[in-house]
This record gives structure tokens, sequence and C-alpha cells, in this order.
């Protein structure tokens, strides 16, 4: 039986881009996702959230299952799965990206968990160009989509989304010739990983 592919809307003209993650999607079941939609990012969403940091390049969200009640009070689906994502299109790339990570272990500061510790937490990486940009950006909910319906074994975290951005977008800037910006990312990635482990 054929997987099914998801529906996506373009306003970003990223064809290469969508075409190169349809075909990382190719192996999982996509029958939850109702629909992908990828906007440009407007100048009131490339703001930085706090004064003196990069603007975000990019906007993801992953809509999970939302249920309505009928008459009989039974709940009944009202939409599947949904993803939007917004990508800046200004000529101002390579950017850089503030998002979740993984930092060496920080204490969680709470009376009721005492002597934990959490490695998420923001880190920067940086885009160099818009496509590169889209990849990342929808690999990220793309992750969360996988991770919620139990397809990949990873907990459904945006730190853990943008492991897999940077995976995603490593193979794609190694496809394109984009040598030293894939080693770059890939650096960090490896850095993730061992802060991860416990290896750090």
């Amino acid at each position: 039986m054929p997987l099914a592919i998801p529906a996506v809307s373009d306003r970003t003209d990223a064809g290469d881009a969508i075409a190169f993650v349809l075909d990382k999607l190719s192996a999982y079941d996509m029958h939850l996702l109702d629909w992908v939609r990828i906007y440009p990012m407007t100048d009131t969403q490339h703001q930085p959230h706090i004064a003196g940091e990069s603007a975000p390049a990019t906007l993801s969200t992953c809509w999970t299952p939302r249920d309505a009640l009928s008459a009989d009070e039974t709940p009944r689906p009202q939409h599947m799965y949904r993803i939007k994502v917004n990508v800046w299109l200004g000529t101002d790339y390579p950017l850089r990206e503030r998002n979740w990570g993984r930092v060496p272990p920080i204490p969680i500061r709470r009376r009721s968990i005492p002597d934990r510790f959490t490695t998420r937490g923001l880190c920067e990486w940086t885009y160099p160009d818009r496509l590169a940009a889209t990849v990342h950006a929808l690999a990220r909910p793309l992750f969360l989509f996988l991770a919620h319906t139990h397809q990949v074994t990873q907990n459904p975290s945006n730190s853990n989304a943008s492991a897999w951005g940077h995976r995603w977008m490593v193979e794609w800037l190694r496809d394109h010739g984009q040598e030293q910006a894939a080693d770059t990312l890939a650096a960090q990635l490896v850095q993730w990983t061992l802060i991860q482990s416990k290896g750090l």
C-alpha cells in the first residue's frame, strides 16, 4: 500500500527544498498529516524577541489533532496534524537563528525536583541561504509529527526537532556543494549528541 504524500502549499518558491524534504519522507506514513503550508515571514515576525538578539529567520508550528464534541458529546476529530512554516525571504542571508538545542547540563530550579539537570537550552546556528533555512524549518515540525505518531524513537521535544533539522540541512548543504557550512553545522550536531549522551 503506497504511503500518503502530504499536501504542501508553498508561497515562497522553494520547490527544490520541498522536493528534497518529500523525498526524505518517502519511508514514513504521512496519512495523519492534513497539510503543510509555507509562507513568507512578515517584517513583524522578523524581529528579535529580546533586544540585541538576532531576528528569527524561520518559524515552525506542528498542530496536533483537535477533537470537537458532537451533539452527543462524543469527541470526533476536527482535524489531524497540520504544519505551518514561515521563512524570511530577505536578501540579507546568511542569517543566524537562535532556537532550542543542547547545552551543557544546567540544574532545574524546582523545589519538587531536587538534583535534576537538563541539557535543553537555546543555541545559535547559521542559515547560509533561504532554501537551507526552508529545509531546517520544515524538518523541525515534521520531526514532531513523526515523534508524536511513534515513527521515530526520540521524544517529541524542540531540542530533538532542531537536531533533526541539522541532519537534514547538513545533507542538503553537501548535496549543493556548501561543504564549509555543512561542516560547521555537523560539528555542532556532534557536540549536541555528546552532551545528550552525557559525554560532555
